[in-house]
């Protein structure tokens, strides 16, 4: 089976960590014995360079669609890809189509996304399967739309367990590596800081933390960059955090699992609905570092609130507050058991325990 893969974000030098969940699903179905080629838009800046090159992606999936040595086509994220792919078939009525939603092809995050609705809709009626990343957003997905096409649920392409693992016996290494003092206790965060990923709760609880605790030799770490990040560094600022807080930009996935091993609990503040799984979290939780998460969306899918991490209210930056002074405080041992259940559930997620799942997906549609 020779499967076109589509996506309008990929990993590229400048920008290695946009979209690396596509990067692998791509590995998975070639290690399973697929043959796959690919049409995938990395990430451009400026209006017309993006102009041009969405020109360019649009045109490349229609003719290599066209072409009859394709059995089907794997495309990630339905909102952008729509048009292309509804012309493609109209102009050929047989091409199979599987449609991986994420994100904000389902909640638009902004008003200008909610133009693409309706050619999302139809182009998961028109699809042969649909997958998304976690059970919630299957359950979103067929509520919102009301689709009868096949739904399956595949976590976006796993946790890599070649990156992403315990390494804590390292710290004072990664420390050295980062430029971090190991001395002191970081509390993270790994997210764009981008509309609704809850960025300011993590800085207003980081700021209540510091004002009780002026002593404190607890740090915190923001990793990430997006259209939000110059009001973010003046909330650092305004917050008098710029003595406390440290802000690294876009790393690649060996940097950040180097950050899951330093840090001793992982911040997953979202106040997004269409959060359609929050792979970040899975991999700090692989690096053996629980997380503290919004009690929303796709997070319900894999944290336990007390078992394998903590849950807190979402928008609430006193909540998250508290529960970081609660998972502070706790003891060694305490702290051990949480990490060791946060590390087994991880493990479930992990490239190897998921890639037969997506493998059966494709293998079904070869049969049928």
């Amino acid at each position: 089976m020779k499967i076109l893969l589509v996506a309008n974000m990929y990993p590229s030098k400048a920008f290695p960590s946009y979209g690396v969940f596509v990067r692998n699903t791509e590995n998975i179905l070639l290690d399973a014995g697929f043959n796959v080629e690919k049409v995938v838009l990395q990430k451009k800046m400026g209006k017309v360079a993006k102009l041009l090159g969405y020109a360019k992606y649009y045109a490349s999936i229609v003719k290599n669609g066209l072409r009859t040595d394709i059995d089907v086509l794997y495309v990630h994220y339905a909102a952008h890809n729509a048009f292309p792919l509804l012309l493609l078939k109209k102009m050929k009525p047989s091409v199979k189509i599987v449609t991986n939603v994420h994100g904000s092809d389902v909640v638009p995050e902004v008003q200008s996304q909610e133009k693409f609705q309706p050619y999302v809709k139809r182009l998961l009626e028109i699809s042969t399967t649909i997958i998304t990343p976690s059970n919630y957003y299957k359950k979103l997905v067929r509520k919102k739309y009301g689709v009868t096409t096949p739904i399956e649920v595949f976590p976006s392409g796993g946790v890599n367990e070649t990156v992403f693992y315990p390494q804590h016996e390292n710290r004072d290494s990664l420390c050295s590596d980062l430029g971090l003092d190991p001395s002191f206790r970081y509390v993270g965060l790994v997210n764009r800081l981008d509309v609704g990923k809850g960025w300011q709760f993590f800085v207003e609880a980081a700021a209540q933390y510091i004002q009780e605790n002026r002593d404190s030799d607890v740090r915190f770490i923001v990793v990430g960059s997006g259209k939000e990040e110059d009001a973010f560094k003046q909330s650092v600022l305004d917050q008098n955090l710029q003595n406390h807080l440290i802000h690294f930009p876009l790393m690649k996935q060996q940097d950040l699992a180097k950050i899951y091993n330093v840090i001793e609990v992982f911040v997953f503040p979202t106040i997004r609905e269409g959060e359609s799984l929050g792979l970040v979290g899975l991999e700090s939780m692989a690096c053996r570092t629980p997380i503290i998460g919004s009690a929303m969306a796709g997070l319900l899918d894999y944290t336990v609130d007390g078992k394998n991490g903590w849950l807190f209210e979402p928008s609430n930056a006193n909540d998250l507050y508290v529960k970081l002074v609660h998972v502070l405080s706790l003891s060694r041992l305490e702290r051990e058991k949480i990490a060791e259940q946060a590390y087994l559930t991880a493990q479930t997620y992990e490239q190897k325990a998921v890639q037969p799942k997506l493998a059966q997906i494709f293998s079904s549609i070869e049969q049928g």
